[in-house]
């Protein structure tokens, strides 16, 4: 079985939505971020302090100035800025170059793409529907650059970062957590993907968990996708790099190569 080639041109974006969906059915539902913030402003606060009732004055001040302690020392999650061949996200304390000539959505033009693709995934399946929409409403769409453009009739390859909001409540601790939850939703999903063992691997000077996946594009050709993950400030960071052979996979090389983690 294979991926038709219009289907294979939109791979890519259906690849964000089985990321963001993976962990849908196991919320966290006080963990959720706006993602319509526009780049380079401020999509939310990840700091849930923690408010009393007790009407006692001296442990309402001391909960009082705790709770300033706490806010002092959160940071407000963004969603980064992508610029021509480059993108920078300070919260997330990453950086890395692309292609000056490659094509690049920022977060509200992957927030449009992705919703126009999630009925590619969720069909009739009503659940599948449910689970996507509301890990939507917990992922922040960083960034996707891509050699050609999406609806240019050219599969290439591409760069993408995402995050998904996480907690241990999901079971989700590690990259590797992350990563087999998406495993097991494509599985289930029964797409042709063939899977190779998970892997780790330092980039930028982090570790991050590898999952490696191959797909037929209907073409003759073969569709990569790695997707790098590691938790960073509560959030499951993923780098999605898509490539077809040697050449495109040099290309990509020379991405992970520009990483750098603060």
């Amino acid at each position: 079985m294979s991926i038709p080639k219009k289907a294979s041109l939109f791979a890519m974006l259906i690849m964000v939505l089985l990321v963001a969906s993976a962990c849908g059915d196991k919320s966290d539902n006080t963990a959720k971020t706006d993602e319509s913030t526009p780049t380079e402003t401020t999509a939310g606060t990840d700091t849930d302090t923690a408010k009393t009732e007790d009407t006692d004055k001296t442990e309402s001040t001391e909960a009082s100035t705790s709770e300033s302690k706490e806010a002092d020392n959160s940071k407000d999650v963004e969603l980064g800025t992508t610029a021509k061949g480059s993108y920078t996200n300070d919260y997330f304390g990453v950086s890395l170059n692309f292609p000056e000539a490659w094509e690049f959505q920022d977060a509200e033009g992957m927030n449009e793409l992705t919703s126009a693709s999630s009925e590619a995934i969720a069909g009739d399946d009503e659940t599948k529907k449910k689970q996507i929409e509301l890990s939507q409403t917990k992922t922040l769409n960083l960034l996707m650059a891509s050699k050609y453009p999406l609806d240019g009739g050219k599969v290439g390859p591409s760069a993408m970062a995402i995050a998904e909001k996480v907690s241990l409540l999901q079971g989700i601790r590690t990259g590797k957590d992350y990563l087999e939850a998406t495993k097991k939703f494509m599985v289930d999903s029964q797409f042709p993907y063939e899977y190779k063992e998970f892997t780790t691997e330092t980039i930028g000077g982090k570790e991050m968990d590898l999952m490696q996946i191959t797909m037929d594009a209907g073409d003759g050709s073969t569709i990569t996708q790695e997707y790098y993950s590691t938790i960073i400030e509560g959030y499951a960071f993923n780098f999605i790099f898509t490539y077809l052979d040697d050449k495109t996979k040099s290309e990509i090389d020379t991405i992970k190569k520009s990483v750098q983690f603060k």
